[in-house]
């Protein structure tokens, strides 16, 4: 974080509604401001920085003050009681704000203390106004306030007779003072004196960079903004360093090894998991701000997504005014480029939000693939595949936001995603058995243009002080995805040839609607109840044509049309209370899920009811005052539901030796995880856990008349227990690295065989700040070999490196990567299934030269972004092939 202390500040006094006279003092005009607003002038227009986090001053809180000039104290006493919170000063010029409820703060009682009055002078005689007056024992802080336009100032505190005390001046173009006392004798801090400067700068600049990763309570977080993390890469890449997250070379991201619900802005990713990874490929990493890893999310979450949630926070301005972004990449692979631009707007006027975003991405890559499979019968079919792909991604998100009260506000979104994907498959075959070999040679041509889209309607109330509030949310969800695989194969023995053809298209309708309540209350507790209604229509196709004599014929007994209808009855109750060192927070959840499929071709209906608890036990006890150690325990319990494509009964052959086959008896798996572990004030954690899981959903690989056949099925339960330590470290001043270790260890039973592996991976993220050169970094990942179903998969590592270079006064990035350095990352696993053995590789253009560049403009004054919520969480999840 960069933070500026202009000394001239006069010279802002004309063109902006903020200026300080001198250090201590804002000027403001009439009129509503946000709370957050105010706070970041304090920060740009004194000598003060105040931290605070989003969470607790929240954007939609709003102060209105008559036009004049304040001291910081004052000002602070205006804006911030009235909505529940307080300040402190920690020491020197940092102020920090937090909220009285949830701390459990007391009002102040600072008058009730003796107090220590005097007065202090410039080099005129005159009284030095706005002079910071800090009180100090054996060099601790204790308290602190500022002169007032005279001069004068009031310090209240316990003082102890005898108590030899510290009083420190400062003030801009004023050499810092200091006077002892013993008190009681305060005669010699009645009347004090500054002496100037010979020399005064124009402007001083601070830098403070923040943690990589931070830990918390309930949740990683992960800042982006300000941190080399910032450039060059986008959403995938940057959740692929994130601490407990594992995100495989197709994409799909899990956590401890489950399946994730992916938010950004509060706003849930309804799409399927292909779809979402190429959203966060096209997603900068110069629009992020943060991201919050939730392990085990509390009761006002939905329950599905057993591996918890990963909310992606965008970057947001706070003031009024024009300012927008313009972010560029180009990256060599091997032989094929990946490049793509992005754009982001935002404008703020009075009451009224308006932003939006769009960006497009080419993506050109090149891979290779084998398969060999060994039968019973000694036969063995080997294969060596070459893959070409040629994908193209657009993205548009549109928004505004209305502030027509203080405290009531209404707003508005759309989201639009469309692709373009076509890939090419060129496969060599040979066939062997005990008197022949059968040569062959086979290619595929899948094309694929999904459209996803999104409307949003959010209402919000503030119904006090403290935060407590109601909102509404509706959500109307639209997607569509055409696709079509045409292939093609030729052999020796002609009677083996075949072309044929796959359409399955599917279209998607969701709507959603929601009203969640919050009530804060002032002796530390706070109360969550919510109700929610999701409806899903879901029509899929699968159509199976081969050509024969010169024309295309439908092939019936390959063909199937599934619809399929869901319903979703939601509540919520959530409660939470501190009590001295010890915060609990219970909850309860309950859903009501009502779903009919029908397959048409194949008339086959069925229909589900059923009603599920889903309790949550979060406890936390802080080992010290300073709350800087910290013990943990929580309880969740959650599952997940089949995605709509696999509840379809069809069969869909890929090519001759591969098919994919729906389950209409699927049932949705549960688990329950019990977690506890330590923090420690410097960011260390140690953490363990176990989960149980019942109907475990697992794709399942099947030999069948020599066609590998896979299927998504339930199974008895799983049971995994492991440990995970968190270890941020700060080398030198220039140097920090943050580490991650993962060890687990996996139970189940398939097909009367009991599996069970441990294994392990680890992260290492290393930071070297080189002054007046840049910062580079390096990147290094491992993973131990594994199993997922009845497949054993091999180890994974890779190394990444980079260099980040600030331009243009700071407004430009310009970042070159190599990723995969040694280019060892690759994919390898052996599938056994009664006596059928298969071993599969690819290798994707993992090691590639990138360069980006990002420049930030802006029109005026600063402006806010405002987030809108979705409604509609996990079933977008479920939707997609």
């Amino acid at each position: 974080m960069t933070l500026k202390i202009f000394i001239s500040l006069l010279l802002f006094g004309w063109c902006c509604p903020w200026c300080a006279a001198q250090e201590g003092t804002i000027s403001i005009r009439s009129g509503k401001q946000s709370v957050v607003s105010v706070l970041d002038q304090i920060t740009k227009r004194s000598t003060y920085r105040v931290v605070f986090s989003d969470d607790v001053v929240k954007e939609d809180l709003a102060v209105s003050l008559p036009a004049g000039e304040y001291t910081i104290t004052v000002l602070l006493d205006k804006i911030l009681p009235p909505h529940g919170l307080f300040y402190r000063e920690l020491s020197g010029n940092l102020l920090v704000v937090g909220a009285r409820s949830m701390q459990g703060m007391d009002e102040p009682k600072d008058m009730m203390l003796p107090a220590l009055t005097g007065r202090v002078f410039d080099a005129d005689s005159g009284g030095a106004p706005y002079v910071s007056v800090r009180l100090f024992a054996d060099n601790r802080f204790l308290t602190g306030t500022n002169t007032d336009k005279q001069g004068q100032f009031r310090l209240h505190h316990a003082f102890k007779t005898g108590q030899t005390y510290a009083l420190r001046l400062s003030a801009i173009g004023y050499k810092p003072a200091e006077m002892r006392f013993i008190y009681p004798d305060t005669a010699s801090v009645a009347d004090l004196r500054l002496v100037r400067e010979h020399y005064t700068l124009n402007e001083v600049q601070v830098n403070a960079q923040k943690p990589a990763v931070e830990r918390r309570a309930d949740r990683f977080i992960v800042n982006v903004e300000g941190s080399v993390l910032e450039n060059g890469s986008n959403g995938l890449e940057i959740l692929q360093k994130s601490p407990g997250l594992w995100v495989d070379p197709n994409g799909a991201i899990s956590l401890r090894g489950q399946s994730v619900l992916v938010m950004v802005n509060d706003v849930v990713q309804r799409m399927s998991a292909t779809d979402l990874a190429e959203y966060l490929r096209a997603l900068r990493s110069e629009d992020i701000s943060k991201i919050e890893i939730l392990p085990n999310p509390p009761a006002e979450f939905e329950a599905e997504s057993s591996g918890g949630i990963v909310h992606i926070i965008l970057k947001k301005g706070r003031n009024e005014g024009f300012m927008g972004s313009v972010n560029t990449q180009y990256r060599q692979q091997v032989e094929r480029p990946l490049y793509g631009i992005a754009t982001t707007v935002n404008y703020k006027i009075k009451d009224f939000y308006a932003f939006g975003s769009a960006s497009y991405g080419k993506d050109q890559s090149e891979y290779i693939a084998t398969n060999d499979i060994h039968y019973p019968d000694q036969s063995v079919y080997n294969s060596f595949t070459a893959r070409y792909n040629n994908n193209d991604r657009a993205m548009l998100r549109l928004g505004a936001v209305y502030d027509f009260r203080a405290n009531q506000s209404i707003g508005l979104q759309t989201n639009i995603n469309k692709g373009w994907m076509l890939q090419y498959f060129d496969t060599d075959i040979a066939l062997t058995d005990e008197q022949e070999v059968v040569g062959g040679l086979a290619n595929s041509e899948w094309t694929r243009t999904p459209l996803f889209g999104s409307s949003t309607l959010n209402y919000s109330l503030k119904t006090d002080s403290l935060g407590s509030g109601l909102k509404f949310i509706a959500d109307y969800m639209y997607s569509e995805n055409p696709n079509t695989n045409l292939f093609r194969s030729q052999y020796d023995d002609p009677q083996q040839d075949a072309t044929f053809r796959n359409a399955t298209p599917s279209t998607t309708r969701l709507y959603s609607a929601q009203t969640d309540f919050t009530q804060l209350f002032s002796n530390r507790m706070q109360l969550k109840v919510g109700v929610k209604y999701t409806s899903t229509n879901r029509d899929n196709e699968v159509l199976h044509e081969n050509f024969i004599a010169d024309d295309w014929v439908l092939d019936p007994g390959r063909s199937n049309r599934f619809l399929y209808n869901e319903q979703l009855v939601m509540g919520y109750t959530s409660l939470e209370h501190k009590y001295k060192r010890t915060s609990a927070q219970l909850g309860l959840r309950a859903e009501q899920t009502i779903m009919d499929g029908n397959s048409v071709t194949a008339d086959i209906a069925f229909r589900r009811s059923y009603l599920n608890l889903f309790p949550s036990v979060f406890i936390m006890h802080e080992l010290d005052s300073a709350k800087k150690t910290s013990l943990l325990l929580n309880y969740t319990r959650r599952l997940s539901r089949p995605s709509f494509a696999a509840l379809n009964p069809y069969r869909l052959q890929f090519y001759d030796y591969l098919a994919q086959i729906g389950n209409p008896d699927l049932l949705p798996e549960y688990t329950n995880k019990v977690e506890t572990g330590i923090t420690w004030g410097s960011g260390l954690s140690f953490d363990v856990y176990f989960a149980t899981t019942s109907n475990m959903m697992v794709q399942y690989a099947e030999s069948v008349d020599k066609i590998i056949e896979y299927q998504i099925r339930n199974f008895d339960n799983s049971y995994t227990y492991g440990a995970s330590l968190f270890a941020p470290i700060k080398v030198k001043s220039w140097w920090s690295m943050t580490n991650n270790l993962h060890a687990f260890t996996t139970r189940y039973r398939l097909q009367d065989v009991d599996y069970r592996r441990a294994s392990f991976n680890a992260t290492t993220f290393q930071v070297f700040n080189i002054k007046k050169i840049g910062d580079a970094d390096i990147f290094a990942y491992y993973r131990s070999p594994y199993i997922t179903a009845n497949s054993r998969m091999a180890n994974q590592f890779a190394v990444d490196i980079g260099y980040t270079k600030r331009l243009l006064q700071d407004r430009g990035r310009l970042r070159l990567s190599i990723t995969d350095v040694l280019n060892t990352a690759r994919e390898k696993n052996v599938t056994e299934d009664n006596g059928t053995t298969i071993y599969f590789y690819q290798k994707r253009p993992t090691r590639t030269v990138g360069l980006s560049f990002s420049y930030t403009f802006t029109s005026g004054k600063k402006f806010s972004n405002k987030k809108i919520e979705q409604s509609a969480e996990d079933e977008q999840q479920r939707i997609g092939n």
